[in-house]
């Protein structure tokens, strides 16, 4: 990658339309390369972006660092292959009771696949504009359950909001103030915003960076764990994000190199040795080891489909 190569990227995505004929809503582009950094503000835009469900990888390194803190003897054992029923029972009201037995059943790791048992997609943001927030915690848990945790994907914002009523129960700590002091603040990412569904850090969404925070937690993902030399995220449970629990060729592009071929904790898989968190509306963070490359998007473009489809020629090197 050099600033000429780049400037042809940016002059692409300015020029691409998408299906409604319309030019790409782009907030910001940003490339990282062989310790180089290029980024492009779209529309001189220079405020944080709603990074959507890459919120939901954040949330799956913070639960890799309090099961580091916790191995260190700061908490409780805690894994993914805890059962939450014990961690939040005293927090929730349970009317329906035919979800206990399955609740009970409901482990870490079935949060962070997707995994629950739900056959309804829940919690995104325009099915809740009319609930309370504080209730959501209760409307979660007393949806029914209708199959047998971690037999059955379903792509949908509950387990990663649950997952935040999770770690703030089992640290006894605003789950927000843990994460500006043990992820956030060595990252060096000072102001972030995350918005709250009652007492609880939304978790699946509702996350704001610059793209230049999307960055440090890209490195943290390409560099095992590691940033500016201090091992905050132990590489083993990197290994483990990276291993695919599911495939899903529902929303698979197989003739594509960046491609969701699967999904792990937390992150989507391509086929080939590429990762990503993934949001609506655009925004991507990928990582190519094998390039020592991160990509970023973060826009407001409905039609995704043209950014991917750049994304792909990045990586593919065909600009």
């Amino acid at each position: 990658m050099n600033e000429k190569k780049f400037s042809r990227i940016v002059d692409l995505f300015l020029q691409t339309k998408d299906r409604h004929n319309n030019t790409l809503n782009m907030n910001y582009l940003l490339i990282h390369q062989n310790e180089q950094t290029y980024v492009h503000h779209f529309k001189n835009w220079n405020k944080p972006s709603d990074v959507r469900s890459i919120s939901k990888t954040v949330m799956t390194i913070a639960f890799g660092i309090v099961k580091k803190l916790a191995k260190k003897g700061k908490y409780p054992e805690i894994n993914e292959n805890t059962y939450i029923f014990p961690i939040i029972k005293d927090g929730v009201t349970i009317k329906n009771k035919e979800n206990i037995p399955k609740l009970k059943r409901v482990q870490i790791k079935h949060l962070l696949t997707h995994t629950i048992g739900y056959e309804d997609v829940l919690l995104m943001r325009n099915d809740i504009i009319d609930i309370d927030p504080y209730s959501l915690v209760d409307y979660v848990i007393n949806y029914p359950i209708v199959h047998e945790p971690g037999e059955y994907y379903l792509y949908s914002n509950a387990g990663f909001y649950l997952l935040s009523v999770v770690l703030q129960e089992f640290l006894q700590e605003d789950l927000h103030t843990f994460l500006q002091r043990e992820l956030f603040e060595p990252l060096g990412i000072k102001n972030f915003t995350w918005e709250k569904y009652g007492n609880y850090i939304a978790g699946a969404t509702r996350l704001w960076l610059m793209p230049e925070d999307l960055l440090a937690i890209g490195q943290l993902l390409l560099n095992n764990g590691k940033y500016n030399g201090r091992q905050i995220l132990p590489a083993s449970w990197i290994q483990k994000m990276l291993q695919i629990n599911t495939h899903t060729k529902n929303v698979d592009t197989p003739h594509a190199i960046f491609r969701r071929y699967g999904y792990g904790y937390g992150l989507w898989l391509a086929k080939k040795n590429i990762y990503f968190g993934h949001g609506t509306d655009g925004q991507i963070l990928a990582i190519i080891p094998e390039k020592d490359a991160i990509i970023i998007t973060l826009s407001e473009q409905e039609d995704m489909k043209p950014i991917e489809h750049i994304v792909n020629q990045i990586i593919e090197q065909k600009l």
